[in-house]
């Protein structure tokens, strides 16, 4: 049985993840001083640019 990974983002204006692959536009991908992807993005809905580290899952990350 397999299951689908999604590539998540933070969008820091509308404080949620979104699907890397279909709410947001991809502009650069580079490593942190970790080696971890870090991903800036323009987010579909509210049309800002962040960068910030990408998350495999899944499902959706939980916001608390």
């Amino acid at each position: 049985m397999s299951t689908d990974m999604t590539n998540w983002v933070w969008c820091e204006d509308c404080l949620d993840w979104k699907d890397a692959g279909n709410e947001v536009s991809f502009v650069n991908i580079e490593e942190d001083s970790f080696g971890k992807d870090l991903m800036t993005f323009l987010c579909d809905k509210c049309e800002k640019e962040n960068k910030n580290n990408i998350i495999i899952s899944d499902k959706k990350p939980r916001c608390e």
